[in-house]
């Protein structure tokens, strides 16, 4: 794990969505898009977000925002 709180609720795993895939949107590069080797996890039961370059990255579906 590379920063964030990651979700342990074992049954929260499978609504788990990424939010920014292999990519990083920091203010230190202005907000710009930077490719990264981590991608940002969020669980929407329990709200917490975190960045990983795990490889179960690929089977989760992208975030909506609904």
């Amino acid at each position: 794990m590379s920063g964030g709180l990651a979700c342990s609720g074992g049954t929260h795993r499978p609504f788990w969505k990424i939010r920014q895939r292999r990519c990083n949107h920091s203010r230190f590069n202005g907000g710009r898009r930077t490719d990264s080797d981590y991608s940002e996890v969020i669980c929407p039961l329990c709200w917490r977000r975190w960045r990983t370059k795990a490889a179960y990255v690929d089977q989760l579906p992208d975030w909506s925002g609904n």
